[in-house]
């Protein structure tokens, strides 16, 4: 979980790190003599100073710098520097330019903190005779949107997959499962063979929440697991309860590896990686957590859970988010162009090892499948169908219940009762 931004909590930060030098603190003047006025841009950021995005982005800001004569304060240091950013921004205080994601996109927004973003489609990327706009497809413009407009500028798109060592299973890279009954197929081949069909880091509750999640919107769509939040009576739904049938089977087959609900992070998916398990459910960012972990001659691969139904894909959105109290709204809009171009968004393929926000620029070939699924996806929702950012209903009631389904402590009937009564009384206190 080291390389990504986006997850269940808060992922913008504060700190010191100068990008074009190592030493903290330092700006960039980028001012040539002879020109005019200079104009100042202020970036805290979530990533850490020797994380390739932050690398990434320090070059980018040093080009903007030089070329359009604005000094640059940009500061890196990593996750742990969020606490105090809010209350900054809130005061009239905080950068101009700030971390953000789709999960945390509500959070901004309900502070009132994030400025709208939707003049920027139509803003020329530099050098390329595009918009914003232009670049940008509908469900990457989506996932950094809500009813307000677009609220951050994507740089990197982040999704959920099954994934395997096609090496190991050219037959998932010929003709992966397309249905329910050809996954469990598999996973009782694999079974019968005395393999671990399914690597879970059962300690970590957002990951265990993924069967779930992605069985019943994929299937249904946008809102049906958001919708849980909001009305007990949507526990009744006959899709929640086949969603957590899906889920029960898995834990009853005894398609986990032993005790996978003990399991720490990241035992299991280095394991998976190491070819003790078949499959993992996991983010994008998996292949590239396991990279030194990853025997030679794998070849990681993904594809979409097989539940039917509407088939949509997860599209989430890593970016930047610009202050609306900041001093410098116009130039932090200003670099978010800029930065779109194709010449730097390509890094976040070739060293962040990510799937960048523009579709004409190639992902790394363990993201392709990723990358195609979204371009084809017939619908899409985004990360966690925006529940997490509900912290008390996501991490009080529903990770908890979901765990103990994951955990064959309860059936998929008293999932949905137990969930039921939960929402209802958790409503009712929520007023």
């Amino acid at each position: 979980m080291t390389n990504v931004l986006s997850r269940t909590t808060a992922l913008v930060a504060v700190g010191a790190l100068a990008f074009g030098v190592a030493a903290c603190g330092n700006k960039n003047s980028g001012a040539p003599a002879g020109q005019s006025e200079q104009k100042s841009l202020v970036y805290r950021s979530s990533w850490g100073e020797q994380e390739p995005q932050a690398k990434i982005f320090k070059a980018i800001l040093d080009d903007f710098a030089k070329q359009n004569n604005v000094k640059v304060d940009a500061k890196f240091v990593g996750r742990k520097g969020t606490e105090n950013l809010p209350t900054e921004m809130a005061a009239g205080q905080g950068p101009d330019l700030f971390d953000a994601a789709t999960d945390n996109l509500p959070g901004w927004r309900a502070q009132n903190l994030a400025a709208p973003l939707e003049d920027l489609l139509t803003m020329q990327v530099p050098g390329e005779g595009k918009t914003v706009g232009d670049v940008l497809p509908d469900s990457v413009r989506q996932a950094a949107s809500d009813d307000k407009g677009m609220g951050i500028l994507p740089h990197t798109v982040i999704s959920t997959a099954v994934w395997y060592d096609a090496a190991k299973h050219p037959d998932l890279g010929t003709t992966p499962p397309r249905s329910w009954a050809d996954l469990i197929a598999f996973l009782d081949k694999e079974k019968a063979a005395g393999r671990t069909a399914i690597g879970q880091d059962g300690t970590i509750p957002f990951y265990n929440v993924y069967w779930f999640y992605s069985a019943l919107v994929r299937a249904n769509g946008a809102g049906s697991l958001l919708a849980l939040s909001k009305d007990a009576a949507a526990w009744d739904k006959p899709e929640v309860l086949a969603a957590g049938k899906q889920v029960e089977q898995l834990t009853k087959g005894g398609y986990f590896q032993k005790d996978h609900m003990a399991t720490k992070y990241p035992a299991a998916q280095d394991d998976w990686a190491q070819g003790n398990s078949s499959l993992n459910i996991n983010g994008t960012w998996l292949a590239s957590e396991v990279k030194t972990k990853t025997p030679p001659g794998a070849k990681i691969r993904s594809f979409q859970l097989p539940v039917g139904g509407k088939d949509s894909v997860e599209v989430g959105a890593l970016g930047w988010g610009v202050n609306v109290k900041g001093k410098n709204v116009q130039t932090a809009k200003e670099f978010l162009a800029f930065a779109l171009q194709s010449k730097y968004l390509s890094r976040i393929s070739t060293e962040a090892l990510n799937i960048p926000s523009r579709p004409d620029i190639p992902a790394p070939d363990f993201l392709a499948d990723v990358q195609k699924a979204i371009a084809e996806a017939p619908a899409v929702h985004k990360t966690y169908d925006t529940l997490a950012a509900d912290k008390a209903y996501w991490v009080d009631l529903l990770l908890p219940l979901d765990d103990q389904l994951l955990a064959g402590k309860i059936d998929a009937a008293q999932f949905v009762a137990q969930g039921k009564k939960k929402t209802a009384d958790y409503l009712a206190t929520k007023g």
